[in-house]
Protein backbone atom coordinates (compact mmCIF):
# COMPACT_ATOMS: atom_id res chain seq x y z
CA UNK A 1 0.00 0.00 0.00
CA UNK A 2 1.51 3.21 -0.86
CA UNK A 3 1.76 5.75 1.75
CA UNK A 4 3.37 9.52 2.16
CA UNK A 5 4.23 10.53 5.82
CA UNK A 6 2.79 14.23 5.94
CA UNK A 7 4.19 15.52 8.65
CA UNK A 8 8.88 14.87 9.16
CA UNK A 9 11.97 17.39 10.21
CA UNK A 10 15.13 16.82 8.85
CA UNK A 11 18.41 17.55 11.45
CA UNK A 12 16.02 16.91 14.21
CA UNK A 13 16.61 14.29 16.89
CA UNK A 14 19.36 13.63 15.12
CA UNK A 15 16.98 12.80 12.11
CA UNK A 16 19.71 13.75 9.35
CA UNK A 17 18.13 13.13 5.80
CA UNK A 18 20.24 9.77 4.88
CA UNK A 19 18.09 8.41 8.16
CA UNK A 20 14.90 9.74 6.99
CA UNK A 21 15.17 8.07 3.45
CA UNK A 22 16.59 5.02 5.38
CA UNK A 23 13.26 5.31 7.26
CA UNK A 24 11.11 5.69 4.15
CA UNK A 25 12.59 3.17 2.59
CA UNK A 26 12.38 0.62 5.01
CA UNK A 27 8.32 1.04 5.98
CA UNK A 28 7.45 1.56 2.36
CA UNK A 29 6.75 5.50 1.94
CA UNK A 30 6.86 7.01 -1.40
CA UNK A 31 7.83 10.23 0.06
CA UNK A 32 7.33 12.26 3.19
CA UNK A 33 7.08 16.25 3.70
CA UNK A 34 9.40 17.66 5.13
CA UNK A 35 8.35 21.03 7.83
CA UNK A 36 10.08 23.80 9.45
CA UNK A 37 10.15 25.41 12.55
CA UNK A 38 10.50 29.31 12.70
CA UNK A 39 9.82 31.11 15.94
CA UNK A 40 12.11 34.83 16.22
CA UNK A 41 10.76 35.40 19.67
CA UNK A 42 10.06 32.11 21.14
CA UNK A 43 8.01 32.22 24.79
CA UNK A 44 10.10 29.96 26.48
CA UNK A 45 13.58 29.54 24.62
CA UNK A 46 14.90 25.88 25.74
CA UNK A 47 11.43 24.22 24.07
CA UNK A 48 12.44 25.89 20.45
CA UNK A 49 14.00 23.88 18.18
CA UNK A 50 14.78 26.16 15.05
CA UNK A 51 14.13 23.96 12.17
CA UNK A 52 15.90 26.02 8.58
CA UNK A 53 14.45 25.76 4.91
CA UNK A 54 17.96 26.18 3.66
CA UNK A 55 18.07 22.61 5.80
CA UNK A 56 15.31 20.96 3.96
CA UNK A 57 15.89 22.50 0.55
CA UNK A 58 19.09 20.32 0.66
CA UNK A 59 17.14 17.77 1.42
CA UNK A 60 15.07 18.12 -1.27
CA UNK A 61 17.83 18.29 -3.90
CA UNK A 62 19.42 15.29 -2.56
CA UNK A 63 16.23 13.09 -3.05
CA UNK A 64 14.25 15.11 -4.97
CA UNK A 65 12.02 11.99 -5.87
CA UNK A 66 11.40 11.54 -2.10
CA UNK A 67 11.13 14.99 -0.37
CA UNK A 68 8.23 17.28 -0.35
CA UNK A 69 9.27 21.04 1.18
CA UNK A 70 7.33 22.55 3.39
CA UNK A 71 8.36 26.12 5.11
CA UNK A 72 6.31 28.70 7.46
CA UNK A 73 7.76 31.73 8.20
CA UNK A 74 7.07 33.43 11.14
CA UNK A 75 4.75 35.69 10.73
CA UNK A 76 7.21 38.37 12.49
CA UNK A 77 9.45 37.68 9.53
CA UNK A 78 9.32 40.71 6.97
CA UNK A 79 8.46 40.12 2.73
CA UNK A 80 6.61 37.24 3.90
CA UNK A 81 5.07 36.67 0.58
CA UNK A 82 7.75 37.42 -1.33
CA UNK A 83 9.78 34.66 1.01
CA UNK A 84 7.56 32.63 0.10
CA UNK A 85 6.84 33.46 -3.31
CA UNK A 86 10.46 32.58 -3.72
CA UNK A 87 10.18 29.23 -2.17
CA UNK A 88 7.70 27.97 -4.00
CA UNK A 89 9.42 28.81 -7.47
CA UNK A 90 12.16 26.50 -6.31
CA UNK A 91 10.21 23.65 -5.07
CA UNK A 92 8.04 24.21 -1.91
CA UNK A 93 4.81 23.06 -1.78
CA UNK A 94 3.01 24.20 1.54
CA UNK A 95 3.76 26.33 4.82
CA UNK A 96 4.20 24.11 8.04
CA UNK A 97 4.87 23.81 10.77
CA UNK A 98 3.51 27.08 11.79
CA UNK A 99 4.22 26.69 15.85
CA UNK A 100 4.31 30.09 17.29
CA UNK A 101 2.77 31.64 20.01
CA UNK A 102 -0.42 33.73 18.37
CA UNK A 103 -3.93 33.56 18.67
CA UNK A 104 -5.94 32.68 15.42
CA UNK A 105 -7.67 36.21 15.78
CA UNK A 106 -4.57 38.46 15.76
CA UNK A 107 -4.08 40.73 12.59
CA UNK A 108 -0.10 38.99 11.87
CA UNK A 109 -2.03 35.62 11.60
CA UNK A 110 -4.98 36.99 9.37
CA UNK A 111 -2.29 38.70 7.12
CA UNK A 112 -0.59 35.29 7.32
CA UNK A 113 -3.72 34.10 5.85
CA UNK A 114 -4.26 36.36 3.12
CA UNK A 115 -1.24 35.17 1.84
CA UNK A 116 -1.77 31.57 1.66
CA UNK A 117 -4.43 32.34 0.14
CA UNK A 118 -3.37 34.63 -2.85
CA UNK A 119 -0.20 31.92 -3.06
CA UNK A 120 -2.65 28.88 -3.07
CA UNK A 121 -0.54 27.08 -0.34
CA UNK A 122 -1.73 24.25 2.41
CA UNK A 123 -0.84 25.01 5.98
CA UNK A 124 -0.22 22.62 8.63
CA UNK A 125 -0.07 23.97 12.14
CA UNK A 126 0.75 23.26 15.80
CA UNK A 127 -1.69 23.68 18.64
CA UNK A 128 -0.19 23.47 22.21
CA UNK A 129 -2.17 24.84 25.41
CA UNK A 130 -0.64 27.62 27.29
CA UNK A 131 0.48 26.45 30.90
CA UNK A 132 3.53 26.72 33.39
CA UNK A 133 6.81 25.17 31.37
CA UNK A 134 9.78 24.25 34.34
CA UNK A 135 12.94 25.07 33.07
CA UNK A 136 15.82 24.17 35.02
CA UNK A 137 17.88 27.44 36.69
CA UNK A 138 21.01 25.28 38.04
CA UNK A 139 22.07 21.94 38.23
CA UNK A 140 21.21 21.87 41.57
CA UNK A 141 19.91 17.95 43.54
CA UNK A 142 16.83 20.01 45.26
CA UNK A 143 15.85 21.54 41.78
CA UNK A 144 16.31 17.67 39.88
CA UNK A 145 14.52 16.16 42.92
CA UNK A 146 11.28 18.70 43.10
CA UNK A 147 11.32 18.36 38.87
CA UNK A 148 11.12 14.77 39.40
CA UNK A 149 8.00 15.25 41.74
CA UNK A 150 6.03 17.91 39.81
CA UNK A 151 6.39 15.35 36.65
CA UNK A 152 4.61 12.35 38.84
CA UNK A 153 7.99 10.40 39.27
CA UNK A 154 8.23 9.85 43.37
CA UNK A 155 5.87 6.84 45.42
CA UNK A 156 3.03 7.74 42.49
CA UNK A 157 2.16 11.15 43.05
CA UNK A 158 0.91 13.00 40.16
CA UNK A 159 1.81 16.34 39.22
CA UNK A 160 -1.80 17.73 39.10
CA UNK A 161 -1.76 17.25 43.02
CA UNK A 162 1.65 18.30 43.70
CA UNK A 163 0.97 21.16 42.05
CA UNK A 164 -2.35 21.50 43.75
CA UNK A 165 -0.44 21.00 47.19
CA UNK A 166 2.59 23.56 46.14
CA UNK A 167 0.63 26.31 44.66
CA UNK A 168 1.75 28.68 41.73
CA UNK A 169 4.16 30.72 44.10
CA UNK A 170 5.83 27.18 44.13
CA UNK A 171 5.90 26.88 40.25
CA UNK A 172 7.40 30.26 39.60
CA UNK A 173 10.25 29.82 42.68
CA UNK A 174 11.53 26.94 41.02
CA UNK A 175 11.92 28.12 37.69
CA UNK A 176 8.30 27.45 35.95
CA UNK A 177 7.46 29.99 33.62
CA UNK A 178 4.41 31.10 31.37
CA UNK A 179 4.01 29.24 28.37
CA UNK A 180 1.51 31.16 26.20
CA UNK A 181 0.54 28.23 24.16
CA UNK A 182 1.15 27.95 20.42
CA UNK A 183 -2.58 28.99 18.34
CA UNK A 184 -4.66 27.48 20.93
CA UNK A 185 -8.10 29.27 20.17
CA UNK A 186 -10.25 26.51 18.82
CA UNK A 187 -13.37 29.32 18.46
CA UNK A 188 -11.13 31.76 16.70
CA UNK A 189 -9.63 29.06 14.59
CA UNK A 190 -12.70 28.01 12.89
CA UNK A 191 -13.75 31.69 12.32
CA UNK A 192 -10.54 32.02 10.04
CA UNK A 193 -11.65 28.23 8.64
CA UNK A 194 -14.76 30.00 7.55
CA UNK A 195 -12.91 33.09 6.47
CA UNK A 196 -10.63 31.15 4.19
CA UNK A 197 -12.21 28.91 2.45
CA UNK A 198 -9.45 28.51 -0.10
CA UNK A 199 -6.63 27.79 2.30
CA UNK A 200 -6.32 23.75 3.09
CA UNK A 201 -5.58 23.95 7.29
CA UNK A 202 -4.30 20.82 8.50
CA UNK A 203 -4.40 20.72 12.62
CA UNK A 204 -1.34 18.81 14.96
CA UNK A 205 -0.47 18.62 18.27
CA UNK A 206 -1.68 18.17 21.83
CA UNK A 207 -4.12 20.47 22.13
CA UNK A 208 -5.76 19.81 18.78
CA UNK A 209 -6.07 15.82 19.76
CA UNK A 210 -6.72 16.65 23.36
CA UNK A 211 -9.64 17.93 21.84
CA UNK A 212 -11.00 14.71 19.73
CA UNK A 213 -13.14 14.03 22.87
CA UNK A 214 -15.67 16.48 24.37
CA UNK A 215 -14.50 18.15 27.80
CA UNK A 216 -10.85 17.02 27.68
CA UNK A 217 -8.95 17.28 31.02
CA UNK A 218 -6.48 19.94 30.25
CA UNK A 219 -5.44 21.25 33.50
CA UNK A 220 -4.73 16.99 34.67
CA UNK A 221 -3.36 15.82 31.62
CA UNK A 222 -0.94 16.39 28.76
CA UNK A 223 -2.02 14.00 26.27
CA UNK A 224 -5.98 13.05 27.17
CA UNK A 225 -6.61 9.35 28.39
CA UNK A 226 -9.54 7.18 28.59
CA UNK A 227 -12.41 5.92 26.22
CA UNK A 228 -13.65 8.62 23.96
CA UNK A 229 -17.70 8.65 24.62
CA UNK A 230 -18.62 12.29 22.87
CA UNK A 231 -16.19 13.60 20.19
CA UNK A 232 -15.04 17.08 20.58
CA UNK A 233 -14.83 19.84 18.27
CA UNK A 234 -12.55 18.17 15.79
CA UNK A 235 -15.12 16.57 14.76
CA UNK A 236 -17.15 19.41 13.88
CA UNK A 237 -14.11 21.22 12.36
CA UNK A 238 -13.63 18.16 9.78
CA UNK A 239 -16.98 18.62 8.23
CA UNK A 240 -15.41 21.78 6.84
CA UNK A 241 -14.26 21.13 3.14
CA UNK A 242 -11.34 22.79 3.49
CA UNK A 243 -9.71 21.28 7.40
CA UNK A 244 -7.89 18.32 7.15
CA UNK A 245 -5.64 16.55 10.53
CA UNK A 246 -2.77 14.88 10.81
CA UNK A 247 -1.59 11.86 13.63
CA UNK A 248 1.35 12.67 13.99
CA UNK A 249 3.65 12.57 17.29
CA UNK A 250 3.37 11.45 20.61
CA UNK A 251 -0.25 13.18 20.75
CA UNK A 252 -1.43 11.87 17.70
CA UNK A 253 0.11 8.03 18.38
CA UNK A 254 -2.02 8.61 21.78
CA UNK A 255 -5.29 9.64 20.04
CA UNK A 256 -5.35 6.37 18.12
CA UNK A 257 -4.91 4.26 20.84
CA UNK A 258 -7.86 5.95 22.66
CA UNK A 259 -11.04 3.50 22.79
CA UNK A 260 -14.16 4.42 21.01
CA UNK A 261 -11.38 6.17 18.12
CA UNK A 262 -12.56 4.03 15.16
CA UNK A 263 -16.03 5.67 14.60
CA UNK A 264 -13.89 8.87 14.67
CA UNK A 265 -11.14 7.42 11.79
CA UNK A 266 -14.22 5.25 9.92
CA UNK A 267 -16.33 8.71 9.61
CA UNK A 268 -13.05 11.25 8.57
CA UNK A 269 -11.39 8.47 6.49
CA UNK A 270 -10.88 11.24 3.63
CA UNK A 271 -9.73 14.36 6.15
CA UNK A 272 -6.87 12.22 8.45
CA UNK A 273 -3.37 12.17 6.90
CA UNK A 274 -0.44 9.80 8.30
CA UNK A 275 2.58 10.88 9.81
CA UNK A 276 5.31 10.45 11.78
CA UNK A 277 7.11 13.76 12.99
CA UNK A 278 10.11 11.95 13.65
CA UNK A 279 8.96 9.77 16.95
CA UNK A 280 9.69 6.02 16.84
CA UNK A 281 5.78 5.51 17.61
CA UNK A 282 4.66 2.38 15.84
CA UNK A 283 2.09 4.43 14.47
CA UNK A 284 1.42 2.16 11.40
CA UNK A 285 0.63 -0.72 13.72
CA UNK A 286 -1.53 1.05 15.86
CA UNK A 287 -3.53 2.45 12.55
CA UNK A 288 -4.28 -1.06 11.31
CA UNK A 289 -5.03 -2.63 14.41
CA UNK A 290 -8.62 -0.72 14.36
CA UNK A 291 -9.65 -2.65 11.47
CA UNK A 292 -10.68 -0.19 8.80
CA UNK A 293 -11.29 -1.02 5.31
CA UNK A 294 -8.61 -1.11 3.30
CA UNK A 295 -10.07 1.90 0.49
CA UNK A 296 -10.31 4.12 4.17
CA UNK A 297 -6.57 3.19 5.01
CA UNK A 298 -5.30 4.45 1.75
CA UNK A 299 -6.96 7.34 2.04
CA UNK A 300 -5.43 8.02 5.18
CA UNK A 301 -2.00 6.73 4.37
CA UNK A 302 -1.90 8.48 0.72
CA UNK A 303 -4.46 9.68 -1.32
CA UNK A 304 -5.80 12.88 0.90
CA UNK A 305 -1.62 13.97 0.86
CA UNK A 306 -2.18 13.42 -2.88
CA UNK A 307 -5.32 15.87 -2.65
CA UNK A 308 -3.98 18.18 -1.06
CA UNK A 309 -1.48 18.82 -3.33
CA UNK A 310 -2.92 17.97 -6.14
Amino acid sequence: MKKIDAHMHVNFHDWQVDNIVRYLDKNNIEKCWLLSWEEKDPAIEPIYTPLSINDILKAYRLYPGRIVPFYAPDPRAINIEKQLNLYKDIGVRGCGELKVSYEWHSDEIGKYLEILDKLQLPLIFHMEYMRFHYVPKNDGIFERILNKLLNGGFNGLSRYYLEKICGTSLKLWNGHEYFPGYLWDFLYLENRIKEFPNVTFIGHGPHFWNNLAKYPKLDKYTHQKGKIKELGIIDRLLSYPNFYCDISGKSGYNAMTRKGVKPFLEKHSKKILFGSDNTSLDLQRVLESHGLPEVKLKDIYYNNAKRILK
